[in-house]
């Protein structure tokens, strides 16, 4: 039987993969979002304002709230984030009530930054980001994630939901005994746009990391290594650090890479690191065992790397010297991709979780 969703919100196009898997399976499918900034995820509902400056701004905080009448009437709505509208400036009370008052399901993912995941991810997990994100994205000591009232919030609107869904091993975790986790689910790709070349070398191995935040991504050391690099293998190694541009525009800097380097503080793969394997490239970044028993699998071709330099050189190093393997891996990251993120894939499994809770 067709549905009638929305998705609210969007963090590098993983609710637009989501939509396309699931249009494939015949339901009917909204996106409203802001196009999550620089990237400029297009969306069926946009939250964006075009005014300038302050009134700009103020817009900006006011249009949710014009667009309600089109929120409603929905089989299932999930939001990408408790926090996707800011509490600080936004009625976020009144809106979610909305929400849940004028559709049937509601539910949330665990993505992005939230309170929980500042307030237990942290403790539990072996590395985190907070400390660089703290450090080098906000220059301060403190993050309104971290206070008492941002977590009353959270445990809120996770209340209010039939149920949080993690799209990996760090908001699992994070969740662990809430009564309204259920299974991960991982990062959709629409396989079907994004196609697979093959892996071959030029002149010199590219190696891509992608910028966005400094700190959160843990990019201090990949230039730590990509400099020690450079100088030990100038003929055989390029690097690039690029990013904070249009999603299309950013896969396009990818697809010059034969490896792409992805978190550094992650267990898992983010969503770039998803796509990188779609596309077929050596992805290096999160998979630790927990992560990939939480994704309900054994192993994975993405090279682990622990949230320092001298990991990346190791594997770098080790990778020099296998590189006529690396369009065998290359094909190996595809299958993965296939067979774990595909977008129809996923989109069942969202809607078998929607469907039982």
């Amino acid at each position: 039987m067709s549905m009638k969703i929305l998705l609210l919100g969007e963090f590098s196009g993983l609710h637009k993969n989501l939509k396309e898997g699931l249009q494939k399976l015949g339901h009917e499918v909204v996106i409203a979002s802001y196009g999550d900034g620089f990237k400029k995820i297009p969306s069926d509902i946009s939250f964006e304002s075009k005014l300038p400056g302050i009134l700009g701004k103020i817009w900006r905080i006011l249009i949710p709230l014009t667009k309600l009448s089109e929120l409603r009437g929905f089989d299932v709505v999930q939001l990408i984030n408790p926090f996707y509208f800011n509490p600080k400036y936004f009625p976020i009370n009144f809106f979610y009530n909305q929400i849940i008052r004028s559709n049937s399901k509601f539910f949330i993912l665990g993505a992005g930054d939230d309170s929980y995941f500042w307030r237990y991810g942290r403790k539990k997990l072996k590395y985190s980001p907070f400390s660089d994100f703290l450090k080098y994205d906000l220059r301060s000591n403190y993050y309104y994630m971290q206070s008492d009232k941002s977590f009353r919030l959270n445990q809120k609107i996770v209340k209010l939901s039939n149920g949080l869904i993690p799209i990996m091993y760090e908001y699992e975790i994070s969740y662990q005994g809430n009564d309204r986790l259920l299974d991960t689910i991982p990062i959709p790709v629409n396989i079907d746009k994004v196609k697979f070349q093959k892996n071959i070398i030029g002149k010199k191995i590219v190696i891509f990391h992608g910028l966005n935040r400094y700190g959160f991504k843990g990019t201090r050391h990949v230039e730590k290594a990509f400099e020690y690099l450079k100088s030990k293998y100038p003929d055989d190694l390029e690097f690039i650090i690029d990013g904070k541009m249009p999603l299309q525009q950013y896969l396009k800097v990818m697809r010059q890479a034969n490896v792409v380097i992805d978190q550094m503080y992650s267990h898992s793969l983010g969503v770039n690191g998803v796509y990188a394997l779609a596309m077929g490239k050596v992805v290096m970044g999160g998979a630790e065992l927990e992560s990939l028993k939480s994704l309900g699998v054994e192993s994975s071709p993405v090279i682990n790397l622990k949230p320092n330099a001298e990991s990346i050189i190791k594997e770098v190093e080790v990778l020099l010297k296998k590189k006529n393997q690396i369009q065998e891996m290359g094909r190996e990251s595809r299958k993965f991709a296939e067979a774990i993120h595909g977008h129809v894939k996923v989109a069942k499994q969202y809607i078998d979780t929607w469907s039982n809770h």
